[in-house]
């Protein structure tokens, strides 16, 4: 029989680690040979493989390792390494404190610790453990401590156990003590959000209110000044008469400028946005400022660096911070500082805490500041109401303030007061950022452009009010136009249906009964052929508008209108309507089923008609200044502010020339170029930019030729020659079928 195995028989040790102890080759160690171990040696090793708690036994003044089956689970990774290895060397990351122990109970001493806290590389990564370790010292033969039993009981478990229950109670405690002051402070942030709500509503109604009166001022204000005009029309000698007039008239546009400001609050006006430059606005406005505010106010700017564009109408925010400037100089009685600050802003989701604050985004924010008296909380609470003042009687409308409160909410922004009795107000705008960039600035068009005369067609007026109704068609017969009326939309539908001729129809938008002035420009561009539009309101956000855009084929004109305005939108309304159907009778009669429309040069030689311009420009003013020009040099022009717009006029009509702002609100006017021809693959291009005629315009376009705004009127005629040469032989061609 082997020795080991008669060894082991002889010891009767049993288990994993008892082979393992006498498989281990103990003669490399300072131990020796097992068969050599001293008596009380082998007693020790037997106590430790047969005990189920984990045990280790350090011998020697190296403390080499004998443990059980329970101590080598413990040691997880370590084990068998383990085995007869000195114990600085078998857990390194622990050295310190092992030789304490071996110090200790070698020198007759004896250890314990509860729940003690140790960092161990176990397997493969370090771990927090807790255990309670118990060290007594093992005698030799003699009864001289020659090495250390160790106890080893792991309360990891236990001590997160109660750690958590302890990291738990804890949070329960501090719930209970702050409950109380966290139902109060939601309580309060309830009926903060609550105030909010009903602020933002009763604003909303006094909206409604206000743009609903501000509609029926305008109808006044249009009876008043259309009467004014045909009154100047038929005395245009009397000098007395014509200063009355003048006098009349100037009262007048104080009363639409009273309803604008009235329809910014209830913001309900016609916004013309463009990309501005913060730095750029503030600075140009210094001059106004300064006149506006006088010597004894110091004027101070404040502009970070980089200030993100935003999309406004630039007039109107330059009107708003010249209205706070104002009223900060009243605050101020005549002598202080007014500050006027811009910053980038970027608000988180955290930072929103009721229904009337800014969304979160990126913002530009402008701050106008004085170092005024101030405002009590009662006070700042109606500040943006309109009418409400604390000037004294006949020192102001109480409009200034709710008109940029409109104008903010209605581009899509916010604005905030702080203000309080003895150190001033601060008033900010917040505008969303806006990422495209600022185009350069295009002088307008030279206002010298005749107003277009009326003609011999019929046009059906509809209004309710009789005496808007009356002035409308005192001006369009002036004008030379054969005039039908109704009083709503019932009478108008009939007259439209009994076959009368009618050339267009001018109807107001609100009007009592089923019938609206919506509905009614439906029918009409139902008819065969369809029947054009131009329809009349008070304000320009009635239910005529989807999205802000006119249906196709739908003008609008705000009232009070001038006399010339009337002319002008008639006569264009007109002429696009005729234009429309005379191309579609022409395709209509053409020998080919091809869906390309003919070549420039095909058009030049078919001279019974003008060539058409198919004109588009996001701008309202310069499009409809560029619109007569291009009608009073014999063109045919079809006008849209988009793309999208342009592109559905193009799918129903054949156009000769392309006249497209460079920049326009989403598809540029480039890529519109190209998508137009491949529709219409002969159209000519002309694109007009700011930028100049070096503008990138990316991929280049057959033909396409760049005019740098603005654009004198010797440069559109030479850049239309082509077709004003077409012009020409129209007329010529006209006299000759007459003759």
């Amino acid at each position: 029989m082997p020795f080991l195995a008669h060894h082991h028989d002889c010891l009767g040790w049993s288990g994993e680690m008892a082979q393992r102890v006498q498989a281990f080759d103990w003669a490399s160690t300072d131990l020796g040979p097992i068969q050599d171990w001293p008596p009380s040696l082998r007693a020790a090793v037997q106590m430790v493989l047969a005990c189920p708690v984990p045990l280790v036994m350090l011998w020697g003044r190296h403390g080499y390792m004998v443990y059980n089956d329970a101590y080598a689970e413990f040691a997880g990774g370590r084990h068998p390494y383990l085995l007869g290895c000195p114990v600085e060397l078998g857990w390194p990351e622990v050295a310190d404190f092992n030789r304490h122990v071996m110090d200790v109970c070698l020198g007759g001493g004896t250890l314990s610790y509860r729940d003690k806290e140790l960092v161990l590389l176990r397997n493969g990564r370090p771990e927090d453990v807790w255990m309670d370790l118990y060290y007594s010292p093992l005698p030799d033969d003699n009864g001289r401590p020659a090495g250390v039993l160790a106890i080893v009981v792991e309360t990891t478990e236990r001590v997160q156990t109660e750690r958590e229950r302890q990291a738990a109670e804890q949070a329960l405690r501090q719930l209970t003590e702050t409950l109380e002051q966290r139902v109060a402070d939601a309580l309060s942030a309830r009926a903060e959000v609550e105030a909010q709500l009903r602020q933002a509503q009763k604003m909303e109604a006094i909206g409604n209110l206000t743009g609903g009166v501000a509609h029926d001022f305008n109808n006044v204000l249009q009876v008043i000044a259309g009467n004014l005009q045909l009154l100047s029309v038929e005395a245009p000698g009397n000098a007395r008469v014509q200063h009355r007039i003048a006098a009349a008239t100037r009262a007048v546009q104080r009363g639409s400028t009273l309803a604008a400001q009235l329809l910014a609050f209830a913001r309900r006006q016609q916004l013309s946005p463009a990309v501005v430059n913060p730095t750029r606005l503030v600075r140009g406005m210094s001059e106004m400022l300064h006149r506006a505010l006088g010597e004894a106010i110091k004027v101070e700017t404040r502009l970070a660096d980089d200030l993100w564009n935003v999309q406004v109408d630039r007039n109107q925010l330059e009107n708003a911070l010249l209205n706070l400037a104002i009223n900060a100089r009243d605050a101020m009685r005549g002598n202080g500082v007014l500050t006027i600050s811009a910053n980038n802003v970027t608000l988180a989701q955290t930072q929103r805490q009721g229904r009337d604050q800014p969304a979160p985004g990126d913002y530009l924010v402008f701050s106008v500041t004085d170092t005024g008296v101030g405002m009590p909380p009662e006070v700042v609470e109606h500040v943006f109401e309109p009418f409400f003042t604390t000037k004294p009687d006949g020192h102001g409308t109480g409009l200034g303030l709710s008109m940029v409160f409109g104008f903010v909410k209605q581009s899509g922004g916010h604005i905030a007061i702080d203000s309080a009795v003895g150190r001033g107000t601060t008033v900010q705008l917040y505008f969303p950022r806006c990422a495209e960039s600022v185009p350069d600035d295009a002088a307008e068009l030279p206002d010298t452009v005749v107003t277009p005369m009326g003609g011999r067609e019929t046009i059906l007026v509809v209004e309710d009010d009789t005496d808007v109704r009356l002035t409308a068609v005192d001006m369009l017969t002036q004008l030379g136009y054969r005039v039908l009326t109704a009083a709503n939309g019932e009478a108008a539908l009939e007259l439209m249906d009994s076959g009368t001729p009618i050339d267009l129809l001018f109807t107001d938008v609100i009007m009592p009964g089923p019938i609206k002035g919506g509905e009614l420009s439906i029918r009409a561009a139902q008819r065969v052929p369809p029947l054009p539009v131009l329809l009349v309101s008070g304000y320009t956000r009635d239910q005529v508008l989807h999205d802000g855009r006119l249906p196709p084929g739908v003008t609008l004109l705000g009232k009070p209108y001038r006399r010339d305005d009337l002319a002008r939108m008639v006569r264009n309304v007109l002429n696009a309507s005729r234009t429309a159907q005379a191309q579609e009778h022409a395709q209509a009669e053409a020998p080919s089923a091809s869906h390309l429309p003919p070549a420039p040069h095909a058009a030049a030689t078919d001279v019974s008609q003008p060539p058409t311009v198919l004109l588009v420009e996001d701008d309202t003013a310069s499009r409809e200044a560029m619109q007569e020009v291009l009608t009073t040099l014999g063109l045919q022009c079809v006008s849209a502010a988009d793309a999208e717009d342009a592109l559905a006029l193009a799918r129903t009509r054949s156009v000769q020339v392309l006249l497209t702002d460079f920049t326009l609100p989403g598809q540029s006017g480039a890529d519109l170029a190209r998508t137009l021809l491949r529709l219409q693959p002969h159209v000519d291009v002309l694109l007009m930019s700011g930028y100049g005629t070096e503008a990138e315009i990316g991929e280049p376009i057959p033909g396409a030729r760049l005019l740098s705004k603005p654009i004198d009127l010797g440069t559109l005629q030479q850049a239309l020659a082509p077709w004003l040469a077409t012009v020409t032989a129209a007329d010529t061609q006209h006299v000759t079928n007459a003759a």
